[in-house]
Protein backbone atom coordinates (compact mmCIF):
# COMPACT_ATOMS: atom_id res chain seq x y z
CA UNK A 1 0.00 0.00 0.00
CA UNK A 2 1.27 3.46 -0.82
CA UNK A 3 2.52 5.67 2.01
CA UNK A 4 0.14 8.51 1.17
CA UNK A 5 -2.78 6.07 1.26
CA UNK A 6 -1.90 5.10 4.83
CA UNK A 7 -1.66 8.74 5.87
CA UNK A 8 -5.02 9.48 4.32
CA UNK A 9 -6.67 6.58 6.12
CA UNK A 10 -5.26 7.64 9.47
CA UNK A 11 -6.91 11.02 9.00
CA UNK A 12 -10.34 9.34 9.02
CA UNK A 13 -10.13 8.14 12.62
CA UNK A 14 -12.58 10.60 14.16
CA UNK A 15 -15.29 10.52 11.50
CA UNK A 16 -18.85 9.85 12.74
CA UNK A 17 -21.63 9.24 10.26
CA UNK A 18 -25.33 9.89 10.65
CA UNK A 19 -28.37 9.78 8.43
CA UNK A 20 -28.66 8.11 5.05
CA UNK A 21 -27.66 9.52 1.69
CA UNK A 22 -28.74 7.88 -1.57
CA UNK A 23 -26.29 8.43 -4.42
CA UNK A 24 -28.16 9.89 -7.37
CA UNK A 25 -25.04 9.43 -9.51
CA UNK A 26 -26.02 5.77 -9.32
CA UNK A 27 -28.96 6.59 -11.60
CA UNK A 28 -27.86 7.03 -15.20
CA UNK A 29 -30.02 10.04 -16.03
CA UNK A 30 -30.38 11.65 -12.60
CA UNK A 31 -29.90 15.39 -13.14
CA UNK A 32 -28.27 15.81 -9.73
CA UNK A 33 -25.69 13.20 -10.68
CA UNK A 34 -24.76 15.17 -13.79
CA UNK A 35 -24.46 18.60 -12.16
CA UNK A 36 -24.23 19.06 -8.38
CA UNK A 37 -22.41 15.82 -7.59
CA UNK A 38 -19.74 16.47 -10.17
CA UNK A 39 -18.58 19.65 -8.46
CA UNK A 40 -17.73 20.60 -4.92
CA UNK A 41 -16.14 23.84 -3.86
CA UNK A 42 -15.29 24.54 -7.48
CA UNK A 43 -13.48 21.19 -7.96
CA UNK A 44 -14.57 18.44 -10.32
CA UNK A 45 -15.26 15.12 -8.61
CA UNK A 46 -15.37 13.08 -11.81
CA UNK A 47 -13.47 14.79 -14.63
CA UNK A 48 -14.97 13.23 -17.77
CA UNK A 49 -12.55 14.93 -20.15
CA UNK A 50 -9.48 13.85 -18.18
CA UNK A 51 -10.78 10.31 -17.82
CA UNK A 52 -11.52 10.13 -21.54
CA UNK A 53 -7.88 10.92 -22.24
CA UNK A 54 -6.81 8.26 -19.74
CA UNK A 55 -9.06 5.70 -21.41
CA UNK A 56 -7.66 6.51 -24.85
CA UNK A 57 -4.11 5.97 -23.63
CA UNK A 58 -4.92 2.86 -21.59
CA UNK A 59 -6.49 0.99 -24.54
CA UNK A 60 -4.15 2.33 -27.22
CA UNK A 61 -2.79 -1.13 -28.03
CA UNK A 62 -6.18 -2.90 -28.09
CA UNK A 63 -7.38 -3.75 -31.59
CA UNK A 64 -11.09 -2.99 -31.52
CA UNK A 65 -11.68 -4.97 -34.70
CA UNK A 66 -10.96 -8.23 -32.86
CA UNK A 67 -13.69 -10.27 -31.23
CA UNK A 68 -14.27 -13.45 -29.24
CA UNK A 69 -11.33 -15.16 -27.56
CA UNK A 70 -8.82 -13.00 -29.43
CA UNK A 71 -10.17 -9.80 -27.87
CA UNK A 72 -10.63 -11.44 -24.47
CA UNK A 73 -7.01 -12.63 -24.53
CA UNK A 74 -5.77 -9.13 -25.32
CA UNK A 75 -7.83 -7.66 -22.48
CA UNK A 76 -6.44 -10.27 -20.09
CA UNK A 77 -2.89 -9.34 -21.06
CA UNK A 78 -3.71 -5.64 -20.71
CA UNK A 79 -5.20 -6.17 -17.27
CA UNK A 80 -2.25 -8.28 -16.13
CA UNK A 81 0.33 -5.76 -17.32
CA UNK A 82 -1.41 -2.79 -15.67
CA UNK A 83 -2.48 -4.39 -12.39
CA UNK A 84 0.68 -3.56 -10.48
CA UNK A 85 -0.90 -4.66 -7.20
CA UNK A 86 -4.13 -5.94 -5.66
CA UNK A 87 -5.34 -4.23 -2.51
CA UNK A 88 -6.14 -7.44 -0.63
CA UNK A 89 -9.42 -8.61 0.86
CA UNK A 90 -8.47 -7.62 4.41
CA UNK A 91 -7.71 -3.98 3.56
CA UNK A 92 -10.69 -3.36 1.26
CA UNK A 93 -13.02 -1.87 3.90
CA UNK A 94 -10.47 0.91 4.35
CA UNK A 95 -9.79 1.41 0.64
CA UNK A 96 -13.37 1.61 -0.58
CA UNK A 97 -12.92 5.29 0.35
CA UNK A 98 -11.40 5.73 -3.14
CA UNK A 99 -13.85 3.60 -5.12
CA UNK A 100 -17.23 3.74 -3.37
CA UNK A 101 -17.21 7.10 -1.65
CA UNK A 102 -20.20 9.35 -1.12
CA UNK A 103 -19.62 12.31 -3.50
CA UNK A 104 -21.50 14.62 -1.14
CA UNK A 105 -18.52 14.40 1.25
CA UNK A 106 -15.67 14.39 -1.25
CA UNK A 107 -12.13 15.32 -0.27
CA UNK A 108 -8.94 15.12 -2.32
CA UNK A 109 -5.65 13.56 -1.27
CA UNK A 110 -2.21 15.01 -2.00
CA UNK A 111 -2.27 13.40 -5.47
CA UNK A 112 -5.56 15.10 -6.32
CA UNK A 113 -7.55 11.85 -6.15
CA UNK A 114 -11.07 12.11 -4.68
CA UNK A 115 -12.03 10.06 -1.63
CA UNK A 116 -14.29 10.12 1.42
CA UNK A 117 -14.75 8.28 4.71
CA UNK A 118 -18.45 8.10 3.85
CA UNK A 119 -19.01 4.90 1.84
CA UNK A 120 -22.03 3.99 -0.30
CA UNK A 121 -23.43 0.49 0.00
CA UNK A 122 -23.42 -1.40 -3.31
CA UNK A 123 -27.03 -2.42 -3.76
CA UNK A 124 -28.99 0.34 -2.02
CA UNK A 125 -26.67 3.34 -2.13
CA UNK A 126 -27.09 3.77 1.64
CA UNK A 127 -24.27 5.31 3.62
CA UNK A 128 -22.03 3.00 5.65
CA UNK A 129 -18.98 3.65 7.81
CA UNK A 130 -15.60 3.12 6.22
CA UNK A 131 -13.89 0.12 7.79
CA UNK A 132 -17.11 -1.33 9.17
CA UNK A 133 -18.89 -2.30 5.95
CA UNK A 134 -19.35 -5.85 4.73
CA UNK A 135 -17.82 -7.05 1.45
CA UNK A 136 -20.17 -8.54 -1.11
CA UNK A 137 -18.54 -11.08 -3.42
CA UNK A 138 -20.08 -10.20 -6.77
CA UNK A 139 -18.38 -13.38 -8.02
CA UNK A 140 -19.04 -15.71 -5.05
CA UNK A 141 -15.94 -16.93 -3.22
CA UNK A 142 -17.05 -20.56 -3.48
CA UNK A 143 -17.08 -20.23 -7.27
CA UNK A 144 -13.56 -18.82 -7.59
CA UNK A 145 -11.02 -21.16 -9.21
CA UNK A 146 -8.64 -22.40 -6.52
CA UNK A 147 -10.77 -20.93 -3.75
CA UNK A 148 -10.63 -17.46 -2.29
CA UNK A 149 -7.20 -17.84 -0.67
CA UNK A 150 -5.54 -18.76 -3.95
CA UNK A 151 -7.38 -16.47 -6.32
CA UNK A 152 -6.36 -12.92 -7.22
CA UNK A 153 -9.95 -11.92 -7.99
CA UNK A 154 -10.88 -12.23 -4.32
CA UNK A 155 -8.23 -9.61 -3.50
CA UNK A 156 -9.10 -7.30 -6.41
CA UNK A 157 -10.84 -4.00 -5.62
CA UNK A 158 -13.05 -4.33 -8.71
CA UNK A 159 -14.83 -7.52 -7.57
CA UNK A 160 -16.01 -7.23 -3.93
CA UNK A 161 -18.21 -4.24 -3.12
CA UNK A 162 -19.12 -2.63 0.23
CA UNK A 163 -22.54 -3.42 1.64
CA UNK A 164 -24.72 -2.84 4.69
CA UNK A 165 -25.28 -5.83 6.97
CA UNK A 166 -28.83 -6.38 5.75
CA UNK A 167 -27.70 -6.49 2.12
CA UNK A 168 -25.00 -9.10 2.62
CA UNK A 169 -27.09 -11.89 4.14
CA UNK A 170 -29.46 -12.62 1.28
CA UNK A 171 -27.67 -14.00 -1.76
CA UNK A 172 -25.41 -16.87 -0.67
CA UNK A 173 -23.36 -18.11 -3.64
CA UNK A 174 -26.10 -17.78 -6.25
CA UNK A 175 -25.51 -16.84 -9.85
CA UNK A 176 -27.34 -13.81 -11.18
CA UNK A 177 -30.64 -14.76 -12.83
CA UNK A 178 -33.44 -12.31 -13.65
CA UNK A 179 -36.41 -12.21 -11.26
CA UNK A 180 -35.03 -14.98 -9.03
CA UNK A 181 -34.59 -14.77 -5.26
CA UNK A 182 -33.16 -18.10 -4.17
CA UNK A 183 -29.81 -19.04 -2.65
CA UNK A 184 -29.71 -22.19 -4.78
CA UNK A 185 -31.41 -21.40 -8.11
CA UNK A 186 -30.39 -17.84 -8.86
CA UNK A 187 -30.61 -14.33 -7.46
CA UNK A 188 -31.52 -10.87 -8.74
CA UNK A 189 -30.88 -7.83 -6.50
CA UNK A 190 -33.88 -6.02 -7.96
CA UNK A 191 -36.17 -8.95 -7.15
CA UNK A 192 -34.58 -9.47 -3.72
CA UNK A 193 -34.51 -5.86 -2.55
CA UNK A 194 -36.92 -3.98 -4.79
CA UNK A 195 -39.72 -3.93 -2.21
CA UNK A 196 -37.57 -3.47 0.90
CA UNK A 197 -34.41 -1.36 0.78
CA UNK A 198 -35.14 -0.07 -2.70
CA UNK A 199 -32.68 -0.90 -5.48
CA UNK A 200 -32.46 0.95 -8.76
CA UNK A 201 -32.49 -1.36 -11.80
CA UNK A 202 -29.15 0.00 -13.03
CA UNK A 203 -27.50 -2.15 -10.34
CA UNK A 204 -28.02 -5.08 -12.71
CA UNK A 205 -25.69 -3.48 -15.23
CA UNK A 206 -23.04 -2.93 -12.57
CA UNK A 207 -23.25 -6.58 -11.48
CA UNK A 208 -22.89 -7.82 -15.05
CA UNK A 209 -19.86 -5.65 -15.85
CA UNK A 210 -18.10 -6.84 -12.68
CA UNK A 211 -18.69 -10.48 -13.65
CA UNK A 212 -17.32 -9.74 -17.13
CA UNK A 213 -14.29 -8.07 -15.54
CA UNK A 214 -13.53 -11.24 -13.56
CA UNK A 215 -13.17 -13.06 -16.87
CA UNK A 216 -10.24 -10.76 -17.68
CA UNK A 217 -8.74 -10.96 -14.19
CA UNK A 218 -8.56 -14.78 -14.09
CA UNK A 219 -8.55 -16.91 -17.24
CA UNK A 220 -9.87 -19.87 -15.23
CA UNK A 221 -13.17 -18.16 -14.47
CA UNK A 222 -16.01 -19.52 -16.60
CA UNK A 223 -19.29 -17.97 -17.75
CA UNK A 224 -22.12 -20.35 -18.52
CA UNK A 225 -25.81 -20.46 -19.42
CA UNK A 226 -26.53 -24.10 -18.61
CA UNK A 227 -28.84 -24.44 -15.57
CA UNK A 228 -26.79 -27.41 -14.31
CA UNK A 229 -23.73 -25.20 -14.01
CA UNK A 230 -25.70 -22.19 -12.88
CA UNK A 231 -27.12 -24.08 -9.91
CA UNK A 232 -24.05 -25.97 -8.77
CA UNK A 233 -20.96 -25.63 -10.90
CA UNK A 234 -17.87 -24.54 -8.99
CA UNK A 235 -15.86 -21.82 -10.85
CA UNK A 236 -18.83 -21.27 -13.18
CA UNK A 237 -20.97 -18.15 -13.13
CA UNK A 238 -24.08 -17.17 -14.95
CA UNK A 239 -26.48 -16.71 -16.33
CA UNK A 240 -24.70 -15.20 -19.31
CA UNK A 241 -27.87 -14.49 -21.29
CA UNK A 242 -29.35 -12.62 -18.32
CA UNK A 243 -26.09 -10.82 -17.60
CA UNK A 244 -25.82 -9.60 -21.19
CA UNK A 245 -29.38 -8.29 -21.07
CA UNK A 246 -28.60 -6.55 -17.77
CA UNK A 247 -25.49 -4.92 -19.22
CA UNK A 248 -27.13 -3.81 -22.46
CA UNK A 249 -30.32 -2.52 -20.85
CA UNK A 250 -28.52 -0.61 -18.08
CA UNK A 251 -25.74 1.65 -19.43
CA UNK A 252 -22.63 2.55 -17.47
CA UNK A 253 -23.48 5.05 -14.71
CA UNK A 254 -21.55 7.78 -12.97
CA UNK A 255 -20.83 5.66 -9.90
CA UNK A 256 -19.02 3.09 -12.06
CA UNK A 257 -16.95 5.82 -13.70
CA UNK A 258 -15.87 7.18 -10.33
CA UNK A 259 -14.83 3.65 -9.31
CA UNK A 260 -12.55 3.40 -12.34
CA UNK A 261 -10.54 6.43 -11.21
CA UNK A 262 -10.12 5.12 -7.67
CA UNK A 263 -9.45 1.56 -8.76
CA UNK A 264 -6.74 2.60 -11.19
CA UNK A 265 -5.17 4.76 -8.50
CA UNK A 266 -4.99 1.81 -6.12
CA UNK A 267 -4.11 -1.02 -8.51
CA UNK A 268 -3.09 0.46 -11.86
CA UNK A 269 -5.73 -1.35 -13.92
CA UNK A 270 -9.30 -0.67 -15.03
CA UNK A 271 -12.49 -2.59 -15.74
CA UNK A 272 -12.56 -2.74 -19.54
CA UNK A 273 -16.33 -3.30 -19.66
CA UNK A 274 -17.02 0.01 -17.94
CA UNK A 275 -14.76 1.94 -20.33
CA UNK A 276 -15.88 -0.07 -23.37
CA UNK A 277 -19.25 -1.76 -22.66
CA UNK A 278 -19.38 -2.86 -26.30
CA UNK A 279 -16.51 -5.29 -25.65
CA UNK A 280 -18.89 -7.68 -23.85
CA UNK A 281 -20.92 -8.09 -27.04
CA UNK A 282 -17.79 -8.47 -29.16
CA UNK A 283 -16.67 -11.33 -26.91
CA UNK A 284 -19.90 -13.10 -25.84
CA UNK A 285 -22.55 -11.64 -28.12
CA UNK A 286 -23.03 -14.91 -29.97
CA UNK A 287 -23.09 -17.03 -26.81
CA UNK A 288 -26.87 -17.59 -27.05
CA UNK A 289 -29.79 -16.29 -29.07
CA UNK A 290 -30.67 -14.01 -26.15
CA UNK A 291 -27.20 -12.49 -25.85
CA UNK A 292 -27.27 -11.78 -29.57
CA UNK A 293 -30.69 -10.14 -29.37
CA UNK A 294 -29.62 -8.00 -26.39
CA UNK A 295 -26.51 -6.77 -28.18
CA UNK A 296 -28.38 -6.01 -31.38
CA UNK A 297 -31.01 -4.09 -29.41
CA UNK A 298 -28.21 -1.96 -27.91
CA UNK A 299 -26.66 -1.46 -31.37
CA UNK A 300 -23.45 -3.24 -30.33
CA UNK A 301 -21.42 -5.37 -32.72
CA UNK A 302 -21.95 -9.07 -32.08
CA UNK A 303 -18.96 -11.41 -31.87
CA UNK A 304 -17.65 -14.58 -30.27
CA UNK A 305 -18.87 -18.16 -30.52
CA UNK A 306 -22.00 -19.92 -29.26
CA UNK A 307 -21.67 -21.71 -25.94
CA UNK A 308 -21.27 -25.46 -26.38
CA UNK A 309 -24.44 -26.16 -24.36
CA UNK A 310 -26.64 -23.99 -26.61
Amino acid sequence: MRKHTLLTLLAFGSITLSGCYVDLGFIQFGSKGVTDENHKDGRVIYDAEKDSQTISTYYADIDGSKSGEALLSDLRNLNLSNRVSTVGYKDMPYLFCYTDYDPAYTKWNSDGVPYSGHILSFYSGKQVIMGECDREHVWPASRLPGGRDNNVVDKDIYMPRPTCDEENQDRGNSCYITDMNSTSKGWDPVEAFGHTIGVHESIRGECARIIFYCMTADENCVLNDDPVYVEGGVTNMGKISDLMEWACENPVNLREKRRQVGGQYLQGNRNAFVDHPEYACKIWGNATSRTKAACQSANYEVGGSPLSSN
